[in-house]
């Protein structure tokens, strides 16, 4: 039986950044560090708690939880950076339930770049808009999902965007669906 973290009480809730191996560094970080400061109960959530991955440019970052040590209900945002990782992370049936069950419980999916790999995976893309990097445009498509060539796609709950350049808008409307 697998114990939840318990979301620290003085936060605006828990949010969640997916980790693994050769991340893009500002699509994990940038995020992490906005929700941190917005006043979120902010996890680097990874396969393995304790575990360090490098992301495409050698810079590390350490798992705070593992897939299984959070409680999807618990969740107000779930963040997926793009790079390599998500290739990574979609492997993991732990990891693909996180995402699922983050949704079907109204938290906020978001996806950058080649992050549209996770909740495809997730089998929650269809019959939504969203965004990604161009390459991933015929897998969302695949998935059931209205790819639209825009910057930042809001979709109810879900929340898209394209490259690194989109941060600041991408983080904008996470914060403001979050609430």
């Amino acid at each position: 039986m697998s114990t939840h973290y318990v979301t620290n009480p003085g936060s605006k809730g828990l949010a969640v950044v997916l980790n693994e191996e050769n991340y893009e560094d500002l699509e994990l970080w940038y995020p992490k560090l906005r929700l941190v400061e917005a006043g979120f109960d902010t996890k680097l959530v990874g396969p393995k708690k304790g575990q360090t991955h490098k992301s495409k440019n050698g810079y590390w970052a350490t798992s705070d939880l593992a897939f299984n040590e959070v409680n999807a209900a618990e969740v107000k945002v779930i963040v997926i950076p793009g790079g390599w990782c998500p290739d990574r992370l979609r492997r993991y049936p732990e990891c693909n339930n996180l995402v699922a069950d983050v949704w079907k419980a109204g938290g906020v999916v978001a996806f950058i770049c080649h992050g549209a790999w996770v909740p495809i995976s997730a089998k929650i893309l269809k019959g939504h808009r969203v965004t990604s990097f161009s390459a991933v445009r015929d897998d969302c498509e695949n998935a059931g999902a209205t790819w639209l060539d825009e910057r930042v796609v809001v979709d109810g709950k879900m929340v898209s965007a394209q490259l690194p350049d989109d941060l600041p808008a991408f983080m904008k409307a996470i914060l403001s669906v979050v609430g």
